[in-house]
């Protein structure tokens, strides 16, 4: 029988243990039926209370675990994506915010990998992991869908750019050996001038000019669900010394939501009859709190911006050591 291609999980994490630890216990407990896996976490300098003890279980398992010592809010995750790309070994590498936790136990990571090894012309740039919103589904284009036998099946999202910018999807090495590096010289972390923006610019233009022509798919059956803890509709963000938005551990087996297996999934979702993917409005069982919804049912989705938030709405990240500069 012929070995299964090593697949690499990357996780990024700063100050945010309680998420870290849903999505690397998810991972390892949905994937735990692919027989061929390396897990890598980069930490950028966390103060976190938790974090260090975290790290050296992980480490003890085997784990690959870099700790920064210096904050470098503007680059540092892009370093950490980057990071991850040169350490990893696999054939497919998954580089993750560890913001997001999996949800469909077994036999995906074989559907993804299985796709990929099919993609004889390379015109895969990524495979998105989470479930996107009801309203984001249905105004997408896609190309027709590829099934397997099972029903399992993946469709290009045409509306997307080439690849994703930031993570978050599965590559395949081939794939990240094109479009590496990320910027390490960022204006900030996010919007404009970010390492996210510069690297769809480079990709564009790959893309444009014919010399790279690869898609963004999407899975009828999304696997993973971003973590939001916050009733605006996001999740907590770290910036500096400080933690915007509510953030809480989860309760229950570091689960913020339901863990369905794959059997179940394919008999309640009914993959073969799907032309569209599942919803996050569909798959996100709240085991706590949520979910988040507006007046039409829809996902909420609405970032905590700490330039304009009211003060209420942070807190430092460990009162000990609240000079931390951003």
């Amino acid at each position: 029988m012929k070995e299964k291609p090593l697949v690499t999980f990357g996780f990024v994490n700063c100050n945010r243990l309680f998420y870290l630890k849903s999505c690397v216990e998810s991972v390892l407990k949905t994937t735990k039926d692919y027989p061929n896996r390396e897990f890598i976490i980069v930490d950028n300098a966390s103060v976190e209370k938790g974090t260090e003890q975290y790290l050296l279980e992980k480490e003890k398992e085997g784990f690959t675990i870099v700790k920064n010592k210096e904050r470098d809010p503007k680059n540092e995750f892009a370093k950490g994506l980057n990071k991850i790309y040169e350490l990893s070994k696999g054939k497919y590498i998954l580089p993750l915010q560890a913001d997001s936790q999996f949800i469909v136990k077994n036999k995906w990571l074989h559907e993804y990998v299985d796709f990929y090894e099919k993609d004889i012309n390379n015109q895969i740039g990524c495979i998105i992991l989470d479930a996107q919103r009801r309203i984001t589904n249905e105004s997408h284009k896609y190309s027709q869908v590829f099934r397997n036998n099972s029903g399992f099946g993946f469709l290009a999202d045409l509306h997307r750019p080439p690849t994703c910018g930031a993570g978050d999807v599965m590559y395949s090495k081939k794939i990240l050996d094109i479009i590496y590096p990320w910027s390490e010289n960022n204006k900030q972390h996010e919007y404009d001038g970010d390492s996210e923006t510069k690297m769809l610019n480079k990709v564009k233009k790959m893309h444009a000019e014919g010399e790279h022509v690869f898609y963004t798919f999407c899975p009828i059956m999304p696997v993973s669900i971003a973590i939001y803890t916050d009733p605006v509709g996001t999740n907590a963000r770290v910036r500096g010394n400080k933690i915007y938005g509510q953030y809480w551990e989860a309760k229950k087996d570091n689960q913020y939501y339901e863990i369905i297996s794959y059997d179940d999934c394919m008999t309640k979702y009914k993959f073969n009859q799907r032309n569209l993917p599942v919803h996050i409005e569909e798959v996100a069982h709240c085991i706590e709190h949520g979910p988040y919804i507006d007046n039409n049912g829809g996902w909420l989705k609405n970032p905590i911006r700490p330039e304009t938030c009211n003060d209420s709405d942070w807190k430092y990240i460990n009162e000990k050591n609240n000079s931390i500069r951003a």
